[in-house]
């Protein structure tokens, strides 16, 4: 089978403004986004980082820059997208947020040694308020939204933009059931970060620091003011990108 050997491969994009030439990276960010949503959103949010960290975000099929195409993945085929991006080896730390971090977990134990830091982000270490059932109607995802308080009710006044929703969640929400399911007893060597809102109403913080049952490396939990999605709230910022910068200070300087 021929991998695809792009610099834009389908799954994986560049999260930096296009302009000069980047520099060499030294290390490498990848950003896992929520149920919904694509990697677009996160630039502003990591955007200050070196610029020798190679920043990537994953985008699953159905939004973003592949809306065309119908939403739906399985867990073995975004590990599989990897093999895209893994050339050169760096040392790499994930980003994931809510799903994403489920995500982030399974591509943190893909990556082996090369994994330097695990941030979850707005997600419990198991199977929480979050997952619904393969029987839950459009009702219950709306109220899924309602709980992460981050659609504008215009959207959802939409009907092809609320159908096209809908359909991307329930997909989302399918591979996040698989994710949960294989992560059973899953551990990683590198460390977890696990960051919260503390007006999370899709996570109970009180397992928060489960997370370490998935870590040969430590856990430490920070929780601070916002709900599901703080970590888009500017005050936030910092806090996040700090999280990163943490794992990045590991890693040793290139010479010279």
């Amino acid at each position: 089978m021929r991998v695809r050997t792009t610099a834009q491969p389908p799954w994986w994009s560049r999260l930096r403004p296009y302009g000069e030439p980047a520099p060499v990276p030294r290390a490498r960010l990848l950003v896992v986004p929520h149920s919904g949503g694509g990697p677009n959103r996160y630039l502003r949010l990591l955007g200050d980082l070196p610029d020798d960290v190679e920043i990537l975000g994953l985008t699953l099929p159905g939004r973003e820059r592949r809306r065309t195409e119908p939403p739906g993945a399985t867990l073995d085929e975004v590990l599989t997208s990897l093999e895209a991006i893994r050339l050169p080896e760096l040392p790499t730390v994930i980003l994931g947020h809510s799903m994403g971090a489920t995500l982030g977990l399974h591509l943190a134990h893909a990556l082996g040694e090369h994994c330097v830091g695990l941030i979850a982000s707005g997600q419990e270490p198991r199977d929480g308020v979050g997952w619904l059932s393969e029987d839950s109607d459009d009702e219950d995802v709306l109220r899924l939204l309602e709980l992460g308080g981050d659609m504008p009710s215009a959207i959802l006044a939409d009907t092809a933009w609320r159908t096209a929703l809908l359909d991307n969640l329930r997909a989302d929400l399918r591979l996040g059931r698989e994710s949960v399911e294989r992560s059973r007893g899953m551990r990683i060597d590198a460390p977890i970060t696990v960051l919260c809102g503390r007006e999370d109403r899709l996570v109970d913080q009180d397992v928060l620091a489960g997370w370490g049952a998935h870590s040969a490396a430590g856990c430490e939990v920070h929780v601070f003011a916002g709900g599901h999605f703080a970590l888009f709230d500017p005050v936030n910022r910092r806090q996040y990108v700090e999280a990163v910068e943490r794992r990045l200070a590991a890693i040793a300087e290139p010479a010279g």
